[in-house]
C-alpha cells in the first residue's frame, strides 16, 4: 500500500454570512489543500485515501478497518505524489 499526498482544490465560501460586491465575488478562488493518506483505490473518476489503517503486526489480530477516509473526484485533483514509505498488509 502506498502513502500519497493528494493536492486538490476545495470549494471556498467567502461570504462569512454577509454580502459581497460583484467585484469581490469575481476575485474568489478555490482553496488549495494537501491531504496525506494510504492509497486505497483509484480509477478514472475517483481517488480514495485513508489516513488511518490497522497497524497490527500479528496477522491474526489485523482487521480491514480504515479511518479518516477521503474520496476525491479526479476533476478537483491537481497532483498525486507518492511518499517514500510503503507498507505491506
Amino acid at each position: 500500500m502506498k502513502l500519497v499526498k493528494v493536492t486538490w482544490n476545495d470549494t471556498n465560501e467567502t461570504s462569512d454570512s454577509g454580502w459581497l460586491s460583484l467585484e469581490e465575488v469575481k476575485k474568489n478562488k478555490p482553496c488549495k489543500v494537501a491531504s496525506v493518506g494510504w492509497l486505497i483505490n483509484q480509477d478514472e473518476k475517483f481517488v480514495t485515501i485513508a489516513a488511518d489503517i490497522d497497524a497490527h503486526e500479528n496477522e491474526s489480530d489485523a482487521d480491514d478497518l480504515l479511518g479518516r477516509v477521503q474520496c476525491f473526484p479526479r476533476g478537483c485533483i491537481d497532483k498525486i505524489e507518492t511518499l517514500s514509505i510503503n507498507l505491506q498488509l
